[in-house]
């Protein structure tokens, strides 16, 4: 559940539920996910979470990826945890735990001012069912257990059936100087305290690993979590620094900035809470990605970009070359020996036939023409510059594209310019690949406030990811019938032929457009990659090229899909409808994206 998706489709949905019962649904949704084969994977492949290294932390011997948490409460019936562990934090908290369950408090979003008021802060299932969920649960990063007050005897009983499952605990139970002397030898794990429920830190400071300070401003009846927390926080900090002791913050944290402020005051781990809810479950990435922008300085040339770029050149040429072809000749010498026919004889067979061939080609051209922009601008501002992401997104398309050479297979023409085509191609593919290969995980972005701009572009970013997906349908479907039915009726209506009649007058015609369609089909499939994942993990705030690469790379297919329609006069609109619709979702995209990516330092 990306940004782009929570923000467009599921949170309107979701915020006409009553909150207990959302957070329920959404929470099992994601766990369905990660329970099915590779659901991990899919939620890495969505969101593209890795953090940079650059931004890794150590806090009390614990080893973190990055120094942003999420709270407990957010999950407190732990029916999502696994999924949760996978969405960019670098640690996950459980608790508070007590012996005995709590209820589930009475919860109210407040939209206006972005919190969430809860009658308590105490909801959990119990130690039992903790134990139980803990056993049988893979969490990919460190775990901090925040023991609910009790007494000292339940304190210890928490933490022995806990501490195999515990990387840090947080005791919410005041104590004094010999009990947390007991209890750090019960734990042996790093045992960092409620400041709110210390009022003298002198006499217990050299009992304790760190401080905690929790969420929540009180009221007389109730909590409530949201952005007006952190300047609280911010002046509980400044208090602890003296110490010289780890400090953990929960709440407070709406948009990239507030964690920032934190960490700046001098917090050394921060945890989300109704950020989450109103932000989206993108904002420990955001927060990732700022925190990287700040740490990461410019990297030097990526060796094999050049070869990347290079690869994508001949792509574009291609393009160029095979959209000439198609407004000229239609037939090269190959196509003639294959088929032993002019294209003259094929002309005077049907006029209709031969402008088909030419729709085919050009259309063809106009999306080889696309993708190689799209190649090169990733290989020149992506991989150049260390873009881990810019090299997933070139590789899979290109993998593809490669793949696509063995539709021969299915329609039986062996066509040798597309093989001297992949073989000039190929080895600047591979050494690029292989040139590559070490880059760097993680990101790095500059967007730190939860700005109109941003909000809108959660919609632009939504009709690009659509339109890369309609053309990868689109490719699917277009690869299968070319190596099948070859023709659909609109084909058949403007060619006024059937292909028994085509097939008759020369067996190879079929093909020959065959090869031609699932050619088509095979580059729609590549482009849509293209469009759809640099769209859903290149999408950042000022990164003016992904604007012009998506904005400039669609005019080529767009004006050649549908142009050569309207030139061969095959202008039938319910065949051309999705074609507008695409222009549509790009026109939306381009007009929705513009004030985030193109915004000025």
């Amino acid at each position: 559940m990306p940004d782009w998706s929570y923000h467009t489709f599921f949170k309107p949905l979701l915020f006409k539920l009553k909150p207990a019962k959302a957070r329920s649904v959404t929470l099992q949704m994601m766990n369905t996910l990660v329970s099915i084969p590779y659901g991990y994977r899919i939620i890495e492949f969505f969101g593209h979470m890795a953090s940079s290294p650059a931004i890794r932390k150590n806090v009390c011997g614990v080893e973190v990826a990055s120094p942003v948490g999420l709270s407990g409460q957010v999950d407190p019936k732990l029916q999502g945890i696994s999924a949760l562990s996978n969405l960019g934090f670098g640690y996950i908290e459980i608790g508070p735990v007590t012996s005995n369950p709590v209820k589930e408090p009475k919860i109210k979003l407040h939209q206006q001012n972005n919190s969430i008021e809860y009658s308590h802060l105490q909801e959990n299932r119990g130690l039992t069912h903790v134990e139980e969920v803990l056993s049988n649960t893979d969490i990919k990063v460190p775990v901090l257990i925040r023991v609910g007050e009790s007494s000292l005897q339940e304190t210890l009983k928490i933490i022995h059936t806990l501490r195999q499952y515990a990387d840090w605990f947080v005791l919410d139970t005041a104590c004094d100087p010999a009990l947390l002397a007991e209890i750090k030898e019960a734990v042996g794990k790093p045992v960092l305290v409620n400041i709110e429920k210390h009022q003298e830190i002198d006499h217990i400071i050299e009992r304790i690993d760190g401080f905690y300070i929790p969420e929540g401003k009180k009221d007389q009846q109730s909590l409530h979590i949201g952005p007006l927390e952190r300047e609280h926080h911010i002046e509980r900090i400044q208090q602890l620094l003296s110490y010289e002791k780890p400090i953990i913050v929960s709440g407070g944290i709406h948009e990239p900035e507030d964690a920032l402020s934190l960490l700046e005051a001098g917090a050394d781990l921060v945890q989300i809470h109704s950020g989450f809810v109103f932000s989206g479950p993108g904002l420990p990435k955001r927060i990732n990605e700022a925190l990287t922008y700040e740490e990461k300085q410019k990297q030097p040339n990526q060796p094999g970009w050049l070869a990347s770029f290079l690869m994508g050149l001949g792509v574009f040429i291609a393009g160029i070359i095979a959209c000439f072809v198609g407004l000229t000749d239609v037939l090269l010498a190959p196509d003639e020996r294959f088929l032993g026919m002019t294209k003259q004889e094929i002309q005077h067979f049907s006029e209709h036939l031969f402008k088909f061939m030419s729709h085919d080609r050009i259309s063809l051209a106009g999306v080889m023409i696309s993708a190689g922009f799209l190649y090169m601008m990733l290989a020149y501002h992506g991989i150049r510059n260390g873009s881990h992401w810019a090299r997933k997104v070139f590789y899979i398309a290109a993998t593809l594209g490669f793949l696509n050479f063995f539709y021969f297979i299915g329609f039986g023409y062996l066509d040798p310019i597309h093989l001297l085509y992949n073989g000039l191609i190929l080895p600047f593919f591979l050494y690029g690949f292989i040139k590559t290969r070490n880059m760097p995980l993680g990101s790095k972005g500059s967007n730190t406030r939860n700005t109109l701009a941003w909000r809108k572009s959660q919609f632009g970013q939504t009709m690009f990811i659509i339109l890369g997906g309609a053309f990868l349908t689109a490719g699917i479907v277009i690869s299968y019938i070319g190596m099948t039915d070859v023709f659909v009726k609109e084909d058949l209506g403007f060619l006024e032929l059937q292909p028994e009649h085509i097939h008759d007058h020369n067996q190879l015609f079929i093909s020959l457009i065959a090869h031609d369609r699932a050619g088509f089909g095979g580059a729609l499939i590549s482009a849509g990659i293209l469009i759809a994942l640099i769209a859903m993990w290149g999408y950042r705030e000022s990164e003016k090229w992904i604007w012009w690469t998506l904005t400039l790379g669609g005019i080529p297919g767009f004006t050649a899909g549908i142009g050569i329609h309207y030139h061969i006069g095959y202008v039938d609109q319910y065949h051309l409808a999705p074609a507008y619709f695409a222009v549509l979702l790009y026109a939306l995209g381009v007009a929705y994206s513009y004030p985030y990516l193109m915004k000025r330092y």
